[in-house]
């Protein structure tokens, strides 16, 4: 009965931390889809009911045998583009076959739109990268413009470099972040416009030069997120952040984060937080 007493607390314990475990996998493995429909006051009437997928952060994570799931939520969707906000990789592992997988099984369903995270730009590789995602069609837009159109109407897909791919000198890269957005948005002023960037927190650069619709990630969602409270910190943003997942109006733009599907090596656990594929359709107001 005493060897009974004394062992009863230390399986508890096994208990409970077992369960810990068990939600913890879940939470960093189970995706979620999370959909949007955002109404939008310049998208022209073709462009009603447009419909876009945004991957971020995948950070070489695998969701079933060759993506299965992710490929199966994207195709479902039917989109009209593809938007991959960078960090499709983990600089520090290299994961790039993940992110082959899911492109092969995502090719031809819709354009796909990929810029530059910070784990591209610190990894050194992102010319072999580009070219193997080149070879599944991926647009790879750096700092560059591609046009979509309708009948008679069209739009604009912008895709703008992580600042770690701009110059290191100090203050440089936000001056160059700048110029480069100001270069890209300059032809056909009046167009609508949909940003792919990495980084959320330059929301107020991008609202300068009157993007439409922003595209990110890169904040994990503020990687714990307790209920009632939200994100508790984030890349680049650093404790409480202000920009983590959803929906965000600064001026004229609207900025949609990702939670992101994948953690970065350097912290790999979600909490409150499941990976997420983000499914927006636009509605014009006209």
């Amino acid at each position: 009965m005493k060897t009974l007493v004394t062992k009863s607390p230390w399986i508890a314990a096994l208990f409970a931390a077992g369960i810990i475990a068990y939600l913890l996998y879940l939470e960093n493995t189970c995706l979620q889809v999370t959909r949007y429909e955002i109404r939008c006051h310049r998208l022209p009437r073709a462009f009603d009911g447009f419909r876009i997928v945004l991957i971020s952060d995948l950070h070489g994570n695998t969701f079933g045998r060759g993506q299965c799931r992710l490929v199966d939520a994207i195709r479902d969707f039917e989109p009209d583009m593809i938007a991959i906000a960078g960090d499709f990789i983990d600089e520090r592992q290299f994961t790039l076959a993940p992110a082959l997988s899911l492109l092969q099984g995502i090719q031809g369903v819709a354009p796909i739109c990929y810029v530059l995270g910070n784990h591209e730009a610190a990894s050194g590789k992102f010319d072999t990268i580009q070219a193997q995602v080149e070879d599944f069609g991926v647009n790879v837009l750096r700092n560059r413009t591609v046009s979509i159109t309708r009948g008679d109407d069209t739009i604009k897909a912008i895709g703008l470099d992580d600042p770690l791919a701009f110059d290191p000198a100090l203050g440089r890269r936000k001056r160059q972040l700048q110029e480069e957005l100001a270069r890209v948005t300059y032809d056909k002023p009046g167009a609508f416009t949909v940003l792919a960037a990495h980084r959320p927190e330059l929301i107020d650069i991008y609202a300068a030069y009157n993007v439409d619709l922003a595209l990110c990630g890169h904040a994990h969602g503020g990687l714990i997120r307790p209920p009632g409270v939200g994100g508790l910190v984030a890349p680049g943003q650093g404790l409480l952040p202000r920009y983590t997942a959803g929906l965000y109006d600064v001026g004229n733009t609207t900025m949609v984060v990702g939670r992101g599907l994948g953690n970065s090596a350097a912290f790999q656990v979600r909490v409150f937080n499941r990976p997420e594929l983000v499914l927006i359709t636009l509605r014009s107001t006209e």
